[in-house]
């Protein structure tokens, strides 16, 4: 226990314990819409968060008929957002953005600050919770995760794996490499999270890699 502080009991029963807990809360929701770049539909996006506020951050998109793979990263105080279809098809991306960031005291309610006096959770903080794991970590992880989930998700990118394609019809064949990433696409009733590739071509697979991670999903109820 705390010496001193608050225990929050949340909706699925876990505590919730001040000031050995500061909260991931949401920083801000975003929507973008693709724009065609070349032969793919792309979405590129700098948002500035201070660079010495955490973050996490969870994409959707709208959906595609083939995967819409999306990406994040961290560099100093931008956090980046993209999102690619490689078979020109539109789309929208909803990105969440969590952080560890001083709360805005509220007109009422209840309030707490941590030890160092920073207001770190009120009645108005939409905190992260409820995190998923989507696939198994593993041989079937990675590339091989495809589940589909009712509702609205959003999943945290990550770089599931690769693919060696082979081109023999030129001279000399042409080699290689599709990166994938998670795409999590929302068709209006449910979300289906798997592998895609961030480009296309032709040829035939010739092997490839497989990080064997799983994924981690919020629904998105709670944030929209």
């Amino acid at each position: 226990m705390a010496d001193y502080g608050a225990m929050i009991l949340m909706d699925n029963g876990n505590p919730f314990v001040t000031p050995q807990s500061t909260p991931f809360c949401l920083y801000g929701k975003y929507t973008f819409n693709s724009s065609p770049n070349g032969s793919s539909q792309q979405v590129t996006q700098y948002l500035s968060v201070p660079a010495d506020y955490p973050v996490m951050v969870f994409i959707k998109t709208t959906d595609t008929a083939q995967p819409t793979p999306v990406m994040s990263y961290r560099l100093g105080g931008n956090v980046y957002i993209g999102g690619v279809n490689p078979y020109n098809q539109s789309f929208t991306l909803t990105a969440y953005v969590f952080a560890i960031f001083p709360q805005t005291l509220p007109a009422w309610g209840f309030a707490i600050w941590d030890a160092t006096g920073k207001l770190v959770l009120t009645n108005e903080s939409r905190v992260l919770s409820d995190l998923q794991t989507v696939g198994d970590a593993g041989a079937n992880g990675g590339i091989n995760i495809d589940q589909t989930l009712s509702g609205s998700w959003a999943v945290a990118p990550a770089q599931l794996g690769q693919t060696i394609i082979t081109n023999n019809a030129t001279k000399p064949p042409t080699i290689y490499t599709i990166n994938a990433y998670s795409s999590c696409r929302f068709n209006g009733g449910s979300t289906r999270i798997n592998a895609g590739g961030t480009s296309t071509g032709t040829g035939s697979p010739g092997g490839g890699t497989n990080t064997g991670t799983s994924l981690t999903a919020i629904n998105t109820s709670a944030y929209d």
